[in-house]
């Protein structure tokens, strides 16, 4: 029986099976879903809306603004769009997929939404599910108090599952002092929001940051920052784990073990 977990699956869901245990425990940090993997600008948005397509809408809308950024988000996701029929054929189908594998597993899943994904569309896959529920809030898990906070910081096209500051700051006030904290962005710090492959950091949060600072917990669990600068660091008295990017590693942590090449 182990405490098990893993981030950024994007679409990674069959080989669960390989290495979870239905007495063990996991934790997914969000990023269940495949929209999009800038890597190589694959997942169900390109497959849907085409990669050159796709690509051409991106940069232009990076270009015009935090508006077209909005608007883009609109034409691909709202359900009066030409796309959204397959897109949501698809989110749904993949979501599916997830929960099957979960509840064939037949272990306790406690899950976050990323960035990526689409929160009423997991929840909705998890509908009946008797070991498996969307995490917010203190959670006793093994003797320990467990935080889980969802969600990201908005980007330029303002994903369902993305939020302002304040918005992501109010739910760590609401959570109070924790053990283990699990969050699927980092705190703003660069050793933990440097992407080294993409050459750049993503967003961290100030008010995650602010948290531990304040409350101290053991661990902070992340995920989001796919080839992090380092998978381990300190704040404090804090250790702040990356727990790696799923999709392509397969590497799944457990509580308690330091990551390898961490620093």
């Amino acid at each position: 029986m182990a405490l098990k977990l893993i981030a950024d699956a994007h679409g990674r869901f069959e080989d669960l099976r390989d290495h979870i245990a239905p007495e063990d425990t996991l934790l997914v940090l969000g990023d269940i879903l495949d929209l999009i993997d800038w890597a190589d600008i694959s997942g169900i948005l390109p497959d849907v809306v085409g990669k050159e397509n796709l690509v051409n809408k991106l940069m232009s809308a990076v270009a015009a603004g935090p508006q077209a950024g909005v608007e883009l988000r609109d034409e691909l996701l709202a359900p009066e769009g030409g796309f959204y029929p397959e897109l949501e054929r698809r989110i749904v189908e993949s979501y599916a997929v997830f929960s099957r594998v979960i509840r064939e597993i037949g272990c306790r899943t406690y899950i976050i939404y990323g960035n990526g994904d689409i929160p009423e569309a997991l929840e909705a896959s998890l509908d009946g599910a008797v070991n498996a529920v969307m995490a917010r809030g203190q959670v006793e898990i093994e003797g320990s108090v467990f935080g889980f906070v969802p969600g990201a910081l908005y980007s330029p096209f303002m994903m369902p599952a993305e939020m302002d500051e304040e918005a992501y700051g109010a739910q760590l006030r609401e959570l109070g002092p924790v053990d283990v904290l699990c969050t699927h962005i980092p705190p703003r710090l660069e050793a933990a929001t440097m992407d080294v492959v993409a050459g750049r950091p993503v967003e961290g949060s100030a008010s995650l940051l602010a948290y531990i600072e304040e409350y101290r917990p053991r661990i902070l669990y992340h995920g989001h920052v796919h080839q992090p600068a380092q998978r381990e660091l300190l704040v404090g008295e804090t250790r702040v784990i990356n727990v790696a990017y799923y999709k392509r590693t397969g590497y799944i942590h457990t509580h308690g073990v330091s990551p390898p090449h961490s620093t």
